[in-house]
């Protein structure tokens, strides 16, 4: 009797694998498929450094073909929802950034100007599509998001619609090393060196566009659990003189 009970269970565990969706995390996919994410995610230095990530700050050092390299890249990415704000500084390139779900603004070697709405709404297309973005999701379960095997190593994520939104390539190790983001006006690929440690996690040494556009050694990559508003601040510069003359004589003492 107790065998013919053990046996009914096991059938029962059988069915609802065999019929039902595998999850892990609030992420559903193949086996294969989340096996891989689980990977990738100890190689990051885990699941839970990414889930609980608010923002994520970066510093790189970058190259471009119409600057050439030595651009020193500096970034502050929402991870919660829509917003970016960052400063790329050359001897030939003076640009900040910043911008959130509703508007944002750029400044370009001393030209301050309003992102455009078509900027705008590009901005949060790609947005959902970042390999950072993807990162925190996809360890968050915080989206209905669905992973594929693609062989030999890889995944796909799938979003709420069933669209493709970015393929992950990973070593036999589980160390990333092409990203595709899919959809839009055009396909984006990264390469990815290998990995190597920044403090609590990990994270692949440098990363290079397949089109030859943009490449960066990462200098600095720490992941806060603090939101994007906390460390930046969005308000637009002032470049203009509100009025009235300087009192010298009211001014403070330099600091030594």
């Amino acid at each position: 009797m107790k065998n013919l009970i053990l046996t009914q269970l096991l059938v029962v565990l059988f069915l609802c694998c065999s019929f039902q969706q595998l999850s892990a995390g609030g992420l559903e996919g193949d086996s294969d498929a989340l096996k891989r994410v689980n990977d990738m995610f100890d190689k990051l230095g885990g699941r839970n450094v990414w889930a609980k990530a608010r923002s994520l700050y970066t510093i790189e050092r970058a190259r471009h073909p119409a600057y050439g390299s030595g651009i020193t890249a500096t970034f502050w990415r929402d991870l919660d929802q829509p917003g970016e704000y960052a400063r790329l500084q050359h001897q030939k390139l003076e640009v900040t950034y910043a911008w959130s779900t509703d508007s944002g603004w750029i400044e370009r070697n001393g030209e301050l100007r309003d992102f455009k709405e078509d900027e705008m709404a590009e901005r949060r297309f790609y947005w959902e599509r970042e390999l950072y973005t993807l990162y925190h999701q996809l360890a968050a379960g915080e989206r209905s998001l669905t992973v594929r095997d693609l062989p030999p190593n890889g995944f796909s994520v799938l979003n709420e619609e069933g669209e493709n939104v970015g393929n992950f390539k990973l070593t036999p190790e589980g160390d990333l090393y092409l990203w595709e983001q899919k959809g839009g006006s055009g396909p984006v690929a990264y390469i990815y060196g290998p990995h190597k440690d920044f403090g609590e996690i990990s994270f692949p040494d440098w990363g290079t566009a397949t089109d030859g556009n943009w490449g960066s050694y990462y200098l600095q990559v720490k992941p806060s659990t603090k939101p994007f508003s906390y460390h930046v601040n969005l308000a637009k510069p002032r470049r203009h003189w509100d009025g009235g003359a300087v009192n010298k004589g009211h001014c403070a003492a330099p600091v030594p």
